[in-house]
C-alpha cells in the first residue's frame, strides 16, 4: 500500500487483520480447509501503516531480496545468504509477491524464476531446504498464499486452486476483474472493477466455494457500489434508491426509497444501515436487514465516517436555536451534545485507539482536536485535547490486546510550523517529523510502551525513499537507522527493529543499496549491490492479487 494513503485506512486494516481465524497445518500443504484449523496457531496479518511494514511477516521469518539478476534468501535468526537461483530473464524486477499464508507452524513459502515483467515460475519449498523446490506453475501471472498451504493463481487468464500437488480450475478469468477472499479463506467472490464515477454500473459478480468448486452468479449487480462482510456471508449492493442482498443466487430487497448509505464502505459488516429516506433529505435513519427502521434525527447536516464499532454513531444537526451542534451515541443511547466543535463549512474527522474509552473529533475549520469519554466517571465528557493544529492525521495502535490505551497518536502541523509535528495527546514527540507522509506506531507490549516512527527530513520528494527510524521511549529518543529505503521484519515495531534488515544508502543511479541487519542495537552489513526486498502482498482475507 502506498505511503501516501490514508494512514487511518491502513489503521482499520490492521486492527481487523489482528482478529483473524486460527489454523493449523504441517510444514507442507495440510489439504484441510483453513476452518478445520486449530485456533492455537493463530497467525497475524502484521502488515504495518506503510508501504515497507508490508513486509513484515511474522509467519515467514525469512526475507527475500534482489540481487543483479538472482532471488536470494536471508532468515531472521541468522544472516546466512541463500541464493535461490536467477528469477528474471530480462532484467524485470519483482516488487510484490505473495510470500506465505499466515499460519506459525507453516514452513513453506513461494519464490520464482523466470519473471518477465508479466509472467513467472511459481515454487513453493521450506525455509528449512530453501533450494529443494517443487514447480506449481509456469506463466503464473499473480498467485496469493493460504494459510492451509493451498495457492491460488492465475495463469493464461484462468483460475486455479494448487491443493496437495493438484492443480483444480475454479474460473475462467474475465478482463479487469477483482477477487475477494473471505475472512476464513473458503469462498472467493469475483466482481468488475469499480470504475471512477459514481453512477450505476450493471455486471455480473461469482460466488464461489473454493474447496467445492460450485459458482453462484449474481446478474445485473451494481458493482459501483458494492459492499460485502468479511466472511462473504453478507453481500449487497446499491441501485435505484434500494439496497438489496445476494442470497440463493437472487438479488433481495432489503429497503427502498433511501440516499446511498452514508457508511456505504462498511453497512455489510457495521449489519445497520445509515442513510436519508429519498423524500427527507434532512433525515438520518437507522435500517436493519430485516428493513427495520429508526428515525435518529429530522435535521441533519453531516454523518461523521466512522469505520470501527457498530456500537457508536457520530453526526451533526441544527438544534432548535439553529446552532450546528455535533451528537455522539453509544449503544443507541445519546452520550452528549457538543456546540462549541465545528462551524457551519466544517469537516469533522473522527479517530478510536482500539481499545480506547475516548473517541477523538478534530474540527478542520476550529482547529482542535477534542476527545469524548466513552465509558467511567466522566462518560459523555468532551475535553480539549490540542488546539491551533492543521492536517490531522491519526496513527497506528499496536499494543497487547489486553492493555487498555487511553492516548492518541498522531501527526499533524501546528501553528506556523511547515513541517508535521508528531504527537501524544497534547504532548509533542518530535516537533519536526517532515514534510511528507511519515508513520508511526504505539507500542504497548512485553517489551515496554513506547512509540516507532520515522522521519523525512532528508527526503526531497514523495518520490524519495529517504527516512531516519526512531525509537521513542520513556522521554528519550534514539535514532535506529538512516538514510533508509526500505526495511523487512519479524514483528519490527513489537521487537524494537532486533533482527530487522534495513536496505540503506541507496544509489538511484545504479538502481542499488547496501543490506544492513540491526543486531543489539547495531547495524551490521549483510551485502551490497541490493536492489531491494520482494515485498510480501500476502491477504489474509478482502482483495487479492493486488
Amino acid at each position: 500500500m502506498s505511503k501516501k494513503y490514508s494512514s487511518k485506512l491502513v489503521g482499520l486494516l490492521y486492527f481487523l487483520a489482528v482478529l483473524i481465524f486460527a489454523i493449523l497445518a504441517s510444514s507442507c500443504s495440510s489439504g484441510k480447509k483453513p476452518s478445520e484449523v486449530s485456533q492455537e496457531d493463530i497467525d497475524e496479518d502484521t502488515n504495518s501503516n506503510d508501504s515497507k511494514g508490508s513486509n513484515t511477516f511474522e509467519a515467514a521469518k525469512l526475507s527475500l531480496y534482489l540481487k543483479g539478476d538472482n532471488l536470494y534468501m536471508v532468515r531472521y535468526d541468522n544472516s546466512e545468504i541463500i541464493d535461490l537461483g536467477p528469477c528474471t530473464n530480462n532484467g524485470s524486477v519483482m516488487k510484490k509477491f505473495s510470500i506465505k499464508g499466515y499460519n506459525k507452524k507453516l514452513d513453506l513459502f513461494c519464490s520464482f524464476s523466470d519473471y518477465d515483467g508479466k509472467t513467472y515460475t511459481l515454487y513453493t519449498s521450506t525455509s528449512k531446504s530453501p533450494t529443494e523446490r517443487t514447480k506449481v506453475a509456469d506463466s503464473v501471472t499473480i498467485h496469493s498464499a493460504l494459510k492451509n498451504g493451498d495457492i491460488l493463481y492465475i495463469s493464461n487468464k484462468e483460475l486455479f486452486l494448487y491443493k496437495n500437488g493438484k492443480t483444480v480450475s475454479l474460473f475462467k478469468e474475465k478482463e479487469g476483474m477483482k477477487y475477494i477472499l473471505s475472512e476464513n479463506q473458503d469462498k472467493l467472490l469475483i466482481i468488475p472493477s469499480r470504475d471512477s464515477s459514481d453512477k450505476e454500473n450493471s455486471a455480473n459478480v461469482y460466488l464461489i466455494d473454493i474447496y467445492t468448486g460450485n459458482t453462484t452468479v449474481y446478474s445485473n449487480v451494481n458493482t459501483n457500489s458494492f459492499n460485502y462482510s468479511y466472511e462473504l456471508d453478507r453481500i449487497c449492493y446499491f441501485k435505484n434508491n434500494t439496497i438489496y442482498q445476494l442470497k440463493d443466487g437472487n438479488s433481495k430487497e432489503i429497503v427502498r426509497g433511501i440516499e446511498k448509505p452514508y457508511n456505504y464502505i462498511t453497512f455489510a459488516s457495521d449489519k445497520v444501515i445509515y442513510t436519508s429516506k429519498a423524500d427527507e433529505p434532512t433525515s438520518l435513519y437507522k435500517f436493519d436487514f430485516n428493513g427495520n427502521e429508526e428515525l435518529i434525527s429530522d435535521s441533519l447536516e453531516k454523518f461523521v465516517d466512522f469505520e470501527r464499532r457498530e456500537d457508536l454513531l457520530a453526526y451533526t444537526e441544527k438544534n432548535s436555536e439553529g446552532k450546528i451542534i455535533l451528537k455522539v451515541a453509544h449503544n443507541g443511547k445519546t452520550l452528549g451534545e457538543y456546540e462549541d466543535i465545528k462551524g457551519d463549512r466544517d469537516v469533522i474527522d473522527e479517530a478510536l485507539p482500539f481499545k480506547s474509552k475516548y473517541w477523538y473529533f478534530f474540527s478542520e475549520e476550529n482547529k482542535k482536536l477534542w476527545r469524548v469519554a466513552l465509558e467511567g466517571s466522566s462518560k459523555g465528557e468532551i475535553e480539549l485535547v490540542n488546539e491551533n493544529i492543521t492536517g490531522f492525521s491519526d496513527l497506528a495502535y499496536a499494543q497487547s490486546h489486553k492493555v487498555e490505551n487511553d492516548n492518541l497518536l498522531y501527526r499533524a502541523k501546528i501553528g506556523k510550523n511547515d513541517y508535521n509535528s508528531l504527537f501524544l495527546d497534547g504532548n509533542i514527540i518530535n516537533e519536526n517529523v517532515g514534510k511528507y507522509y511519515s508513520s508511526a506506531n504505539l507500542e504497548n507490549n512485553d517489551n515496554g510502551e513506547y512509540i516507532i516512527y520515522y522521519d523525512t527530513l532528508s527526503q526531497t520528494s514523495y518520490e524519495d525513499d529517504n527516512e531516519t527510524y526512531h525509537i521513542w521511549e520513556n522521554g528519550k529518543d534514539t535514532v535506529i537507522a538512516k538514510n533508509v529505503k526500505d526495511y523487512n521484519g519479524f514483528l519490527p515495531y513489537r521487537n524494537k527493529f532486533e533482527r530487522t534488515y534495513f536496505l540503506t544508502d541507496y544509489d538511484y543511479s545504479k538502481g542499488t543499496g547496501l543490506l544492513k541487519q540491526y543486531i543489539n542495537g547495531e547495524l551490521k552489513d549483510i551485502d551490497s549491490e541490493v536492489k531491494g526486498f520482494v515485498r510480501n502482498n500476502t491477504s489474509s482475507f478482502s482483495t487479492i492479487f493486488d
